[in-house]
């Protein structure tokens, strides 16, 4: 049984889903940048449960006219049902599923190479985009739908237009797109999550360069408060400080926390034994591992395992 969790390109992203693919891909030109609008009305199947190369937005219109739908992310299952922007990070596995009902639904995607370097790291800190750690999911009422769904249809119509900077407007239009998203989502919560310190962005850019883990050879090399201070060239007392001042957790629960997400994503998604896991995850002795994840789950690795998936079981 190969249950690895596959990458998908965006040359495969078109292909699975019959779209016409444009030449520039076909001749080899995924390493440059890349964009595309749509707008779909139909029922939408399952879609495979996998990471991605590419960045994918979508405004959807579940929870209208009994449409409903469910979002796996990961270890979570986020239903959807009502009108809903959803911005998945690309390498947090994923798939999306439409319950009841056809869905109406505007998305683009879009390679790194079109957008790196327009995005402050402080503005990818607190999109779900670029860090896995934000909600993926932004529930809108009918008045924010209908005002995003026009954000699309421009993109759109820049898109098959002729202006010769269609490229940079369209960039434009994404990043207030994103900036939406936040600002939506921050009226949403009690303790909106922007954070405005370097060192504590350096930090979760340092932590989530390390996922996901794509390998049982390629080990977690950074795995304490200590490993990280001495890469971001800080006393590791200070970075604790700073950790702990602007998000309420320690440098060391937020390392767990991250390590436990991918132990549970690797134990339901792939074929690796748990030694190979361990391993994977930066520790010395399986029963090291054994022990530190039953601590966080009540459980032991193999009996989550059987019960979250059941071709596990005998």
């Amino acid at each position: 049984m190969n249950k690895s969790i596959p990458t998908e390109s965006l040359l495969q992203y078109y292909e699975r889903t019959g779209m016409h693919i444009p030449q520039d891909l076909l001749q080899g030109g995924q390493g440059k940048g890349h964009f595309n609008a749509k707008t779909a009305q139909c029922p939408l199947p399952k879609s495979p449960f996998n990471r991605r190369d590419y960045y994918r937005i979508c405004l959807s219109s579940t929870g209208i006219d009994n449409t409903s739908g469910i979002l796996v992310y990961n270890d979570r299952e986020i239903h959807l049902d009502r009108p809903s922007l959803v911005l998945t990070h690309p390498n947090v596995p994923a798939s999306i599923e439409i319950t009841a009902g056809p869905v109406y639904r505007h998305y683009c995607f879009f390679n790194k190479p079109f957008i790196e370097g327009h995005i402050s790291p402080d503005i990818q800190y607190a999109c779900s985009l670029f860090n896995p750690a934000v909600h993926p999911v932004i529930n809108l009422s009918p008045e924010e739908s209908e005002r995003l769904s026009r954000y699309f249809k421009e993109m759109q119509t820049l898109q098959d237009s002729t202006y010769p900077f269609k490229w940079d407007m369209i960039r434009n239009m994404l990043q207030l797109l994103i900036h939406e998203a936040i600002r939506l989502q921050q009226q949403q919560l009690s303790k909106p999550p922007v954070i405005q310190d370097r060192l504590v962005n350096s930090f979760f850019t340092l932590l989530n360069k390390q996922f996901p883990v794509d390998s049982p050879r390629n080990a977690l090399k950074l795995l304490m408060p200590s490993h990280f201070a001495d890469q971001l060239h800080v006393h590791v007392n200070h970075l604790n400080s700073v950790i702990k001042k602007y998000t309420g957790k320690t440098t060391r629960a937020i390392i767990q926390e991250r390590i436990i997400s991918e132990a549970k994503a690797l134990l339901r998604n792939t074929d690796w034994n748990i030694a190979e896991i361990a391993y994977a995850l930066g520790f010395e002795y399986p029963s090291h591992f054994n022990k530190f994840f039953k601590q966080f789950t009540g459980l032991a690795p193999m009996e989550f395992r059987l019960a979250g998936d059941p071709a596990y079981r005998l």
